[in-house]
């Protein structure tokens, strides 16, 4: 009988301890993958520089489109910009997909762009790896990298020659940039989306 309980006894250590053995094993494993994934999370994080599959596509999408020549560039330029008169337009032959607008005076002018992003020139790809990397200018100059009515925008601000420039990009597609005197929220002011609607029968 004292045998027959010695062995009961030891039947059910045996199994205690596989049981406890079990539980660490399982409560090891959880803390692992609970560690992986964390793991994952902080790489997703260092990796914030790196193209989203959304800019992927964009990229891609772009680079098979034709670029718009200078000429059918300039019909969208401006007339106006903030009541100055167009004084002088440019279009560019030899790098082509951009044209250029000159206002109000020559001493202290406004000037827009319009460049296609297009083909195999990465001008969108410029104006968003500069909104990761947010670098700054030369001493005296200063970059803005801001949001305005749904758009990512960034300025250029030159405080001592008092010239300033917003930029952005518009359909995923055209880089708008305005340059003159005024402050960046003011020269935002002054970009007339109703004519960069033209650009749309583009997409």
């Amino acid at each position: 009988m004292k045998n027959q309980l010695y062995v009961l006894s030891l039947l059910l250590l045996i199994l205690s301890c596989k049981e406890n053995n079990s539980k660490e094993k399982q409560t090891l494993e959880n803390s692992t993958i609970s560690s992986t994934h964390e793991n994952q999370g902080e790489e997703l994080l260092t990796n914030s520089y790196q193209d989203s599959k959304n800019q992927k596509e964009v990229y891609k999408v772009l680079k098979k489109k034709t670029p718009l020549t200078s000429g059918q560039l300039l019909p969208i330029i401006p007339e106006h910009i903030n009541g100055n008169k167009k004084i002088v337009e440019h279009r560019f032959e030899a790098s082509n997909q951009m044209a250029n607008g000159t206002y109000g005076s020559y001493d202290s002018p406004y000037n827009f762009w319009i460049e296609d992003g297009s083909g195999s020139r990465a001008i969108v790809r410029n104006f968003f790896d500069s909104l990761k990397f947010k670098n700054q200018g030369p001493e005296g100059t200063e970059y803005v990298y801001k949001d305005r009515d749904g758009y990512k925008t960034i300025a250029f601000l030159q405080p001592k020659i008092k010239r300033n420039q917003i930029s952005f990009i518009y359909n995923n597609r055209f880089k708008i940039s305005l340059l003159g005197s005024d402050n960046a929220d003011s020269l935002w002011s002054y970009i007339d989306f109703e004519n960069l609607k033209k650009l749309d029968q583009f997409n």
